[in-house]
């Protein structure tokens, strides 16, 4: 059954997506190694991915694994359709409510209702880690983050 082997179209698709890749870095320019084009790295990490779906494929080829049915069973498709919508609503509401409120609902959300962490847990993490990334970014990157509802207190 090497046509339903999951690794093989897992292998297939990274292959199709990394060649994509390097045309597109090789389409960008590559430039010298002194001074590299802006397609340099996106070149040079799809002939890297090449590499490794060619690895994966050579793998299944040899050896098939699971067929590709199996990779969904047991998946539990109302929390991912949840983790969607979740990641959809960020997206639309990011720059108005700002990243620190919106991360830290967002994360509370996932820990409450997606994966069940205890709260004694879930509300610090919730409210320290978005804090953190945010320190990190806006002070240490020097990297603007929409402040949102939190405009007059983030400085």
């Amino acid at each position: 059954m090497l046509i339903r082997s999951a690794e093989l179209w897992g292998g297939l698709f990274w292959l199709a997506l990394s060649a994509f890749v390097v045309w597109s870095g090789n389409d960008l320019g590559l430039g010298q190694l002194r001074d590299p084009g802006s397609g340099f790295m996106l070149f040079y990490l799809g002939l890297i991915m090449m590499g490794l779906s060619l690895a994966i494929i050579t793998s299944a080829l040899r050896h098939p694994g699971e067929p590709v049915s199996a990779l969904w069973a047991g998946t539990r498709w109302v929390r991912v359709l949840c983790v969607v919508v979740l990641l959809l609503a960020y997206g639309f509401l990011f720059e108005t409510v700002g990243f620190l409120v919106l991360s830290s609902i967002l994360l509370l959300v996932l820990m409450i209702f997606v994966d069940r962490v205890d709260l004694r847990a879930a509300i610090p993490l919730a409210l320290l880690v978005p804090f953190a990334v945010w320190y990190v970014i806006t002070h240490a990157l020097k990297i603007q983050l929409p402040p949102g509802v939190l405009a007059p207190w983030l400085r």
